[in-house]
């Protein structure tokens, strides 16, 4: 019996039975909204998957971070990573 486990691979990222993470949450906040409030579980169904479709079919041109890539250059800094600069600061040295 193996006491280290070496994943295999380092780039894959965390999933939620088929989605990762982003893609439930595209999936899961129209669909709740859709269904709950309009009483539309059809509707919500098909909104939701194409947003799902929509978001691979981007994640699968650009990589599985793109979308985390354009967020911390085009939005505000709302997330501060530990070892990287705010976005707004261009050159660091010189």
């Amino acid at each position: 019996m193996d006491k280290y486990s070496i994943p295999q691979h380092l780039d894959t990222p965390f999933k939620i039975i088929l989605w990762t993470w982003d893609e439930v949450i595209a999936f899961s906040i129209p669909f709740f909204s859709l269904f709950l409030f309009l009483n539309a579980p059809l509707t919500a169904v098909g909104v939701g998957g194409f947003l799902v479709m929509l978001l691979k079919k981007m994640k699968g041109e650009e990589g599985h971070y793109f979308l985390a890539h354009m967020a911390y250059w085009h939005l505000p800094p709302f997330v501060m990573y530990k070892a990287t600069p705010p976005s707004y600061i261009r050159e660091i040295l010189g």
